[in-house]
């Protein structure tokens, strides 16, 4: 799994056991003076993604936290029963209903092996721990039912909402701040003492906070589409997209600034763990500055496209 554990991080540790270390250079005295630093990320996040590593991630996974692994399989399987259904219901005057549960799907599948990583590497009582697992899992199973029954209302043939609808959609809307609330519980962990967090790398810290806030400011674009009722600025919802995504391409549309931020959970952490497993490894401090310099490139290009889409403005006016 993710090297994220105390004993995983030498680097950290120097100062509380300087007899181990017995050989008189320095890190930076047996690092080579010149380093492709381009090359030697592409390297590691080549050796990350191989087959052997990712199986071994899954494998390590599955031993320590066995619920939300496989509830994120579970997931990924509904993915190709939502696309038969899609494929089933075709139609071609509109968007398929059937493409927003299989794009949560795959979302939910990333989103719970984060949190499962994430409370790994927290100090907490064993009871807190599953607790949260399972309020996660009852949380997304509740709106993967919720945008299932959503679409498949969406492929029958009626019109104008009904009390079915709403109570539809409410329920989203609260699961969706159940799980903002679990992940505002493990920020304030994160931000807290020293001694909740079983992390000694700064860096992987540094990446996981900003990663939590970033997704937060992604909810909260979320919720500002649910109060406004819609998520397309300048025209109605459903018009000409992009495939699959249906990102709007005639006015501007506020799922891309979400998608972008609720995905930052996932994209400074994973960048800071490529960062670790470089060779050489660069320094604390490089790898710090590093991670705070992504997380701002991604808070910044969530901002953008907000305010474009605040602004009516399409991401790829293609089809104007």
């Amino acid at each position: 799994m993710i090297p994220l554990s105390e004993t995983a991080y030498p680097e950290q540790t120097i100062s509380h056991q300087p007899e181990l270390w017995t050989v008189p250079q320095t890190w930076s005295e047996l690092r080579p003076a010149k380093v492709n630093w381009l090359t030697a990320f592409v390297q590691s996040a080549a050796r990350l993604c191989a087959p052997s590593a990712v199986l071994r991630f899954f494998l390590e996974l599955d031993l320590n936290d066995r619920l939300l692994c496989r509830f994120g399989f579970v997931l990924a399987a509904l993915v190709p029963v939502f696309a038969l259904c899609g494929v089933l219901n075709h139609t071609a005057l509109q968007a398929s209903p059937w493409i927003k549960p299989i794009k949560f799907s795959i979302s939910f599948v990333t989103f719970v092996w984060t949190v499962s990583l994430i409370l790994e590497n927290l100090r907490i009582p064993a009871w807190q721990r599953v607790a949260a697992r399972w309020t996660v899992v009852t949380s997304v199973t509740v709106e993967m039912l919720c945008l299932a029954a959503q679409a498949w209302r969406g492929a029958l043939p009626h019109t104008g909402a009904n009390l079915a609808d709403a109570l539809i959609s409410q329920g989203t809307t609260l699961m969706v701040s159940v799980n903002t609330a679990i992940i505002v519980w493990i920020m304030v962990l994160f931000c807290g003492k020293r001694e909740w967090t079983g992390l000694s790398d700064r860096a992987m810290v540094a990446a996981i906070r900003c990663g939590i806030v970033i997704f937060l400011v992604g909810n909260a674009v979320g919720g500002y589409m649910l109060a406004r009722g819609s998520h397309t600025v300048g025209a109605a919802d459903g018009g000409p997209g992009l495939p699959f995504l249906n990102w709007s391409t005639i006015a501007g549309d506020l799922r891309i600034a979400h998608f972008i931020g609720i995905h930052g959970i996932q994209i400074v952490p994973l960048f800071a763990l490529v960062l670790w497993q470089m060779t050489p490894r660069p320094r604390l401090k490089r790898r710090v500055m590093a991670v705070y310099t992504v997380g701002a490139m991604v808070l910044c290009g969530m901002t953008i496209t907000f305010v474009q889409a605040a602004l009516g403005h399409p991401l790829l006016p293609i089809l104007r």
